[in-house]
């Protein structure tokens, strides 16, 4: 199954990027910031649900996007989870330009993308999981902050 971590500060962001994922068949698991969502690795070890793709919000609290990844690319386990940063900042930004550093896969802007450009940075990292036969929506679990 294709499960994409959310993680963003902003909870309608959160729930419309889930909402729109599902819609196209992926499984979507959403964090507030960088460190819930850090420790939500460590459960999906666990129980086997590594992500295949991380969305990744640059500016939020208790741990920043850069932050955050700098975490995942030293990990033994996570190192190769493609990221997808969406964020308001400008691609000239120290934020981005850090991002970029560390090896993100794609950045988009949150104000100049659509979801057409989002979805198909989401295709070309990760392909939907097939569509249950039962009619039964993709699950989704949100962290609570």
């Amino acid at each position: 199954m294709s499960q994409i971590l959310i993680v963003d500060d902003a909870l309608l962001t959160r729930e419309a990027l889930a909402k729109l994922l599902e819609q196209a068949g992926y499984t979507t698991t959403t964090a507030a910031n960088g460190k819930d969502a850090w420790a939500m690795m460590y459960e999906s070890t666990l129980y086997d649900r590594t992500p295949a793709l991380i969305i990744l919000d640059l500016m939020m609290p208790q741990m920043d996007g850069v932050m955050f990844l700098k975490l995942l690319r030293r990990s033994d386990h996570w190192a190769n989870i493609p990221v997808l940063v969406l964020t308001g900042l400008d691609d000239d930004a120290h934020l981005v330009q850090r991002a970029k550093k560390l090896g993100v896969e794609d950045i988009i802007t949150k104000s100049g993308s659509g979801t057409e450009q989002l979805l198909l940075g989401v295709k070309r990292l990760v392909q939907p999981a097939p569509q249950p036969a039962t009619g039964a929506a993709p699950r989704r679990r949100a962290v609570a902050v």
